[in-house]
């Protein structure tokens, strides 16, 4: 499989309207008002109660050469649970060598239309190897929600510091954010792995923004830069704060054998 670069796989980072790239008026679109509707139960995240993070997640395998994505079962323990386990190696310093067991996504909503629409545009935006080209592709699916009640609290991401995830490539997509303040992202190069962002002096910044508008996104390539999340606040109007997004990360299965 041959193709040319693309800004993420040159530049380590770039960011993208899906909304737009895929032909969507969220205001009205079946998929992306039921893919928003899956946040309203999503159970707390297991391995960091009071944090207000919440979370599902699946694992499934992308055919490079045919574009077919198919959906990975769970082991019978997990299945039992109603889990699948998530495994990130020694890159995320909160949870070094341990395997997840997180809550799992829905049945129902690992066929939304949207949510599949959004795995095959990821895959467009990567390059890979020759090699890797003609081994199936890892994909973890996270849904995951910041949700604060209270002021002068915050809900936190993990890690809470720059950081690679040890996958390939990673993509976030905003599904929502009501009444939240804060969750900025910062983009720097991978020496600031495990600084806070006011140790990034202004010259490394590669990119700094923020998610505002449903289906908004980014991605990084994990070995060209790290990244960080800021924690949300609750904003000033009533009800709590909440910030949803979906990320995707891609892993070469021929690594993995």
């Amino acid at each position: 499989m041959t193709r040319s670069g693309t800004p993420l796989s040159i530049d380590g980072h770039a960011r993208y309207d899906v909304a737009a790239e895929l032909g969507i008026n969220v205001q009205d679109d079946k998929n992306y008002l039921a893919l928003r509707d899956a946040y309203a139960d999503l159970p707390p995240d297991p391995y960091a109660p009071g944090s207000g993070r919440y979370r599902r997640y699946a694992r499934g395998m992308f055919l490079p050469w045919s574009k077919e994505f198919l959906w990975m079962p769970a082991t019978e323990s997990q299945l039992r649970n109603g889990m699948h386990g998530y495994y990130q190696g020694d890159h995320n310093p909160e949870y070094v060598g341990v395997v997840r067991d997180l809550p799992a996504i829905s049945d129902f909503v690992c066929r939304n239309q949207l949510l599949l629409d959004m795995i095959q545009f990821d895959f467009d935006q990567t390059r890979w190897d020759e090699d890797d080209s003609v081994w199936p592709l890892f994909v973890g699916v996270h849904l995951i929600k910041l949700h604060i009640e209270e002021a002068g609290r915050e809900a936190v991401s993990s890690p809470n510091e720059l950081h690679q995830d040890g996958e390939p490539f990673v993509f976030a997509h905003l599904v929502y954010r009501t009444n939240a303040e804060g969750g900025g992202n910062l983009i720097a190069p991978p020496k600031y792995r495990g600084k806070q962002p006011e140790d990034v002096p202004q010259q490394d910044r590669l990119s700094e923004f923020d998610l505002e508008n449903p289906l908004e996104s980014y991605a990084v390539t994990d070995h060209l830069v790290s990244h960080y999340v800021g924690p949300i606040h609750k904003g000033d109007d009533d009800g709590p704060g909440e910030r949803a997004i979906v990320l995707t990360d891609w892993v070469p299965m021929r690594h993995r054998i």
